[in-house]
């Protein structure tokens, strides 16, 4: 997600289906969903737990982020299991502005060419969820991170909420809280106050 939160900052989110079979849309409808669990056992603590589809986090990630409403263009798809959530697409299906921002990584590759972004969640809890940037693939192919890390290390310079080089986004939580990650969905989980 690192890159590509950054990357989308200038993308205009169309309403448009959330799920698809093989993975969730980042859609505008799923900022509002996602946001409604996070707030319920986060902010307000109605409930004890609650899952957040990966696509609709996703969503709700960039617009925390500031990024505007995205445009239905947006062909990514994201999927999750119990290690990994990844991001897929074609290189052609970020827009323009993006496309300019990711030529340090990708200038050498066709824009029809399949990318997928594997992200882990090493951190969980604590106050802080931690995703990491593993590995970028284009056409199943693991790019070499001597030609992604330079690009990485710039947009942490001009991105401080990314760290480690680049390669970690950092999003605060409650202390208390915990995040899983599973099949298509992060479980939040806000511990019950002892009395």
């Amino acid at each position: 997600m690192l890159p590509l939160f950054v990357l989308l900052a200038a993308t205009p989110l169309a309403a448009q289906d959330n799920i698809t079979p093989n993975g969730s849309r980042i859609t505008n409808p799923g900022v509002t969903r996602a946001s409604a669990t996070v707030d319920s056992v986060f902010v307000e603590k109605r409930s004890t737990q609650g899952r957040v589809d990966v696509g609709d986090f996703t969503a709700y990630l960039l617009a925390r982020l500031g990024v505007p409403p995205f445009s239905d263009s947006l062909a990514f798809l994201v999927t999750s299991d119990s290690n990994r959530i990844r991001i897929r697409g074609r290189l052609m299906d970020f827009p323009p502005e993006a496309r300019a921002e990711l030529g340090p990584i990708f200038s050498f590759v066709d824009s029809t060419s399949s990318f997928m972004a594997e992200l882990s969640m090493p951190q969980r809890d604590n106050g802080v969820m931690r995703f990491r940037l593993e590995r970028l693939l284009v056409r199943d192919i693991a790019l070499p991170e001597f030609l992604f890390l330079p690009a990485l290390a710039e947009y942490a310079r001009r991105y401080p909420v990314l760290t480690a080089g680049g390669r970690e986004f950092l999003v605060a939580m409650p202390p208390e809280a915990k995040v899983g990650i599973g099949a298509n969905a992060l479980e939040l989980v806000m511990p019950k106050k002892k009395s």
